[in-house]
């Protein structure tokens, strides 16, 4: 799946109520986390790439 330009997935964790989620960022940068709902997982998946761009976008 793809959000704003960044590939990430979204996947049962090994626990009963577990979502795994990896984003990669940049050809380096890879993000990882876990959440107790699909729709949570895709929020940190969202807010990990808002992050990401919006430091690359800061003035300088």
């Amino acid at each position: 799946m793809e959000y704003r330009g960044k590939n990430y997935l979204i996947f049962e964790g090994d626990e009963p109520n577990s979502w795994r989620w990896a984003v990669t960022l940049d050809d380096v940068t890879t993000k990882t986390g876990e959440a107790r709902t699909r729709s949570a997982a895709v929020t940190e998946v969202v807010l990990a790439v808002d992050r990401a761009l919006s430091k690359l976008n800061a003035p300088r």
